[in-house]
């Protein structure tokens, strides 16, 4: 079935990030390298409308380290070379500089890798710092004959239905990507002859369409039917945080203000429960398009409120108190509590690894290490690629 969560590894470097703002680090530069010969897209797509080959785009940025990583390691690799040079016309995108491009082509997350045909047309996308051998097991997608991947979305959306909807949505994010499944499942529901009410149709509300307007008036009509079917807490949280995105205010100086009061009024004018447990839930998912959560409410949130199904807002939480020099005492076995309360049997392993760094913190290394283990044993158990987080984590915390 559809998942919307983020990848291990783009998680990983996600936090990465994350600690980079809260940090205050400055960006720095990074010479490109041969193997991005051009400078520019529009000479790459000439380059590619004269030697028949694909456009292949890596967007970066000056302050994201996993950007900076890959040109430094992933672009320098023979194999990665001589594919690039076979194969595509190659240009490096600086996102800061070319604003419209990024606009254009939707990117919020760098680094970002497209494949292109010479006219721009997308074939194939993907986000998150690569390995050589992941960028090369990315790029031998593009050589693949699968329609899901060759015919463009509208012709895609021609050929589903009620019955294939959910599996096509499937087979074009393995053959293609995410941000494609998207956009097909979008195309699907704003199709006149699709009805809502049906499981199919809901289950692709749920998954990817958490931020429209049409999701949130027919979600409040039938949400019951909504939490017989899914997981509720994912559902309420989506819900309170897209009322409160609506009713946001800014104050005379045009800074936007946290005002929770709509979102109480509108979960019970519709009559749902626990709006009060998700305030904590809300104000950090808005902190974070600042400088991230203030330590009081990420222990509010790690203690009152850790079953949330968002693991960047849990993440997020975790990381300020990490990273923290703050003279409040944090009871960091009670927060541990509260968070394993919140496994289940056949949870995932994020919240192993999440543990494992509130063990390290708190200086309890081999609990540390068995939660890294218990993430591991899930991972292998259900065919998943783990990697721990505290790896890349360890050194800021204890310099903290």
């Amino acid at each position: 079935m559809l998942m919307n969560k983020l990848s291990d590894k783009v998680r990983i470097w996600t936090l990465s990030l994350f600690i980079l703002l809260l940090c205050g680090a400055t960006s720095y530069t990074q010479e490109i390298p041969p193997a991005l010969k051009h400078s520019h897209l529009s000479k790459a797509m000439r380059g590619a409308k004269s030697s028949k080959k694909l456009v292949f785009a890596y967007v970066y940025t000056s302050w994201s380290i996993p950007s900076m990583k890959m040109l430094d390691s992933t672009f320098i690799h023979p194999t990665v070379i001589n594919t690039l040079e076979e194969h595509y016309e190659p240009v490096a995108v600086n996102a800061s500089r070319k604003k419209k491009f990024v606009q254009e082509y939707d990117i919020h997350v760098y680094p970002t890798t497209l494949v292109m045909d010479w006219k721009g047309n997308v074939i194939i996308r993907s986000t998150g710092q690569k390995t050589p051998a992941d960028l090369l097991a990315f790029l031998d997608r593009t050589k693949s004959n699968s329609r899901f991947l060759r015919q463009s979305i509208d012709t895609i959306l021609y050929r589903t239905n009620k019955q294939n909807i959910l599996e096509t949505i499937d087979s074009v994010k393995l053959y293609k990507d995410d941000y494609t499944a998207m956009n097909l499942a979008k195309k699907y529901l704003d199709r006149k002859d699709t009805d809502w009410r049906d499981l199919e149709s809901m289950t692709l509300i749920k998954d990817h369409f958490h931020l429209d307007k049409d999701y949130l008036k027919f979600i409040s009509k039938y949400h019951f039917k909504f939490f017989e079917v899914f997981d509720s807490i994912s559902i309420k949280e989506n819900i309170a945080f897209h009322v409160f995105l609506n009713s946001l205010k800014t104050d005379h100086r045009g800074r936007a203000k946290f005002d929770y009061k709509p979102v109480e009024t509108w979960f019970r004018k519709h009559r749902i429960k626990d709006v009060d447990k998700l305030e904590n839930f809300v104000k950090i998912k808005y902190l974070l398009w600042g400088r991230g959560p203030s330590v009081s409410y990420s222990v509010k949130l790690l203690k009152d409120y850790p079953e949330t199904t968002d693991e960047n807002v849990l993440y997020a939480s975790a990381i300020r108190l990490l990273i923290s020099n703050s003279r409040r005492k944090i009871d960091y076995r009670e927060l541990i509590r509260s968070v394993k309360s919140t496994i289940k049997e056949d949870g995932t392993f994020w919240r192993y690894d999440l543990l494992s760094l509130l063990y390290y913190k708190k200086g309890d290394i081999d609990k540390s290490n068995e939660a890294i283990q218990s993430a591991q044993s899930i991972a292998i158990s259900t065919g998943q690629e783990y990697n721990p987080t505290l790896p890349y984590l360890k050194d800021i915390i204890d310099s903290y």
